[in-house]
């Protein structure tokens, strides 16, 4: 949820570089209002789907092995009830969205989710399962920073090649989160990629995209070598744990690592403007 809020916040100040209504820069108004609706923005459109993401019989059997303190499985809610729940959210988060922004992300978010939950996005291929989840991410983005910035985004060239740099980024990388649930992934049947290609090559392919996309992104706005630093240490850590540690409670940490990566990807466009201004690249 905070990557993805963080996203909107950074990429909104600096929207001129892609070519989107500019803000009010050095507002503390505009930081205290938009970031929160933000904020607020991911986060409800993030709980229904957590909650359609436990729903299936199947989801219920695996939680009661490895989250049996999950609603569900421990008997908190029954699984109408959490039907309604989920409903009754997706509801609210499109009228909210039509009143603060991200309305078209937000629809996004519930075919994704119906298709990744229910039509077997999730279970069938880990290309189809990549795929759903960097068009997740970037709707979860995109209509944050929408929300920051208050106006609908414009299909801009600009816009348009960040966010598909950003889509490769996170479809050949996303696989770090499969790598701690081979257990519970085996057990639902999932063709994730661990469980296609197998561990090690799964974990020396995400290794080497996630050093090349922290030369590669840096490189693309055109920013000096000092800015290059924190997406490859941080790209550094990812591969070497990737490589190096191999537990589940290991890759759960890499995980957290890759997320804070994603972050440094996602602040390119905010020190490009700090460092050069609001000229084009």
């Amino acid at each position: 949820m905070f990557p993805q809020s963080i996203f909107g916040l950074m990429t909104a100040y600096a929207a001129c570089l892609l070519h989107q209504p500019p803000i009010g820069h050095g507002t503390l108004s505009w930081f205290f209002v938009r970031y929160p609706l933000a904020l607020f923005w991911t986060w409800s459109n993030l709980l229904p789907f957590n909650i359609f993401n436990q729903l299936s019989e199947e989801a219920i059997e695996e939680d009661r092995i490895n989250k049996p303190w999950r609603p569900l499985p421990s008997g908190i809610i029954k699984r109408e009830q959490a039907l309604v729940l989920m409903l009754k959210h997706y509801i609210f988060t499109v009228i909210a969205s039509i009143g603060i922004g991200g309305l078209r992300q937000s629809f996004s978010l519930v075919l994704l989710g119906t298709w990744y939950n229910a039509g077997g996005g999730a279970d069938r291929s880990f290309i189809i399962r990549n795929i759903i989840n960097a068009a997740g991410i970037l709707s979860f983005a995109s209509g944050a920073m929408e929300v920051a910035l208050g106006t609908p985004l414009l299909m801009t060239r600009p816009s348009v090649q960040w966010l598909c740099i950003l889509a490769s980024v996170i479809f050949s990388t996303i696989q770090t989160q499969d790598l701690y649930d081979t257990e519970g992934d085996s057990y639902r049947n999932r063709k994730t990629m661990p469980l296609v290609i197998g561990d090690s090559l799964t974990r020396w392919w995400t290794a080497f995209m996630v050093l090349a996309f922290s030369v590669l992104c840096p490189a693309y706005w055109s920013l000096g070598w000092h800015v290059f630093v924190l997406p490859m240490f941080l790209g550094g850590l990812v591969a070497m744990r990737t490589l190096s540690y191999r537990t589940a409670e290991a890759d759960k940490r890499t995980f957290q690592i890759w997320n804070a990566w994603l972050v440094s990807i996602y602040s390119l466009p905010l020190l490009r403007l700090l460092l050069l201004g609001c000229l084009e690249k």
